[in-house]
């Protein structure tokens, strides 16, 4: 990964650009997470967690942390967008109670532990009708425009999100920002148009036409071989959880013939630390913990 000079300015110190950013939770439910984070500052210079996830977050991070709304739960089956006053409002029913997320709840949250905050967004799904997607979208603008107008931490870099179907509908999301404060831009519901490279690239050059030399992230897309395009051209920081979901199940990244069968804690750990530094263009972290060396993952037929 070949730097471009640029920095991005955090209270908790400078993150160099491009970045990869990994994506860790909190709370347990994802223990391997909890095993790889100690790990991270020597293979990322920031991480990302979500808002559900970053309510969990009990000590206190030593890389500059990114949180995310949390806006990707609009898309589970039972979730709902509502509206509060012109902003949108996202509702996930559980077996105890009706999750309600205002954007002064996200924001709130961003401003205690954040060092870079992503606006309350919506994604819109492929097919979707184009009455709801613009609801959608209008509601995320909003949105991202309450999150500036009422961000009292100085230091808090804020993030407008940009949803769209296409590269003319992010080329309109992104004009709605490009007069305003935001630190930079953000461009979501990427991951399951990923495979149609074309218009992922479509939708960056026409969102970077409209926001200039700002920061621009993209959520979600993580493989080595699509993050090297994207930062090719143009794109400051992704992030994705990828490299952890691989190593679960036994799997390294860029290698199909490698499977680790009933993997172990610890070859998890490694094959995610793997999987990270290969993201990341990083050398791997020394430590007598980790039970597969150099010698043996050749062995496993990894060069």
């Amino acid at each position: 990964m070949t730097g471009n000079g640029r920095t991005l300015e955090t209270r908790r110190g400078p993150i160099p650009l491009p970045a990869y950013v990994p994506v860790t939770t909190f709370g347990g439910k994802y223990p391997l997470d909890d095993l790889v984070r100690p790990y991270l500052p020597r293979l990322a210079d920031a991480m990302m967690v979500s808002f559900h996830y970053a309510r969990q977050m009990k000590e206190e991070p030593r890389l500059p942390l990114f949180v995310d709304s949390g806006g990707f739960a609009s898309l589970f089956s039972d979730a709902r967008i509502s509206t509060d006053g012109g902003l949108g409002v996202l509702e996930v029913p559980s077996a105890e109670a009706t999750e309600r997320n205002h954007p002064r709840d996200v924001l709130e949250l961003q401003e205690r532990i954040a060092d870079v905050a992503f606006t309350l967004d919506f994604p819109i799904p492929h097919g979707m009708d184009v009455k709801e997607a613009r609801r959608r979208q209008e509601l995320t603008i909003a949105n991202a425009h309450w999150g500036l107008a009422n961000r009292r931490r100085n230091d808090l870099l804020l993030f407008a999100s940009v949803q769209a179907w296409d590269a003319a509908s992010a080329r309109e999301c992104a004009r709605a920002y490009a007069q305003a404060a935001f630190d930079g831009i953000a461009i979501g519901g990427l991951v399951p148009r990923a495979r149609d490279r074309q218009l992922v690239l479509a939708v960056v050059d026409a969102v970077k036409a409209e926001i200039g030399d700002r920061p621009l992230h993209v959520f979600g897309l993580g493989k080595p071989e699509i993050v090297e395009e994207l930062f090719k051209a143009g794109v400051d920081s992704v992030d994705s959880s990828s490299y952890v979901q691989l190593a679960a199940d036994g799997r390294l990244w860029g290698r199909r013939d490698f499977q680790v069968d009933d993997p172990s804690v610890t070859d998890r750990l490694h094959l995610a630390l793997c999987n990270l530094a290969t993201a990341a263009a990083r050398a791997m972290p020394l430590s007598p913990s980790l039970r597969f060396t150099t010698r043996e993952l050749k062995a496993r037929g990894v060069r």
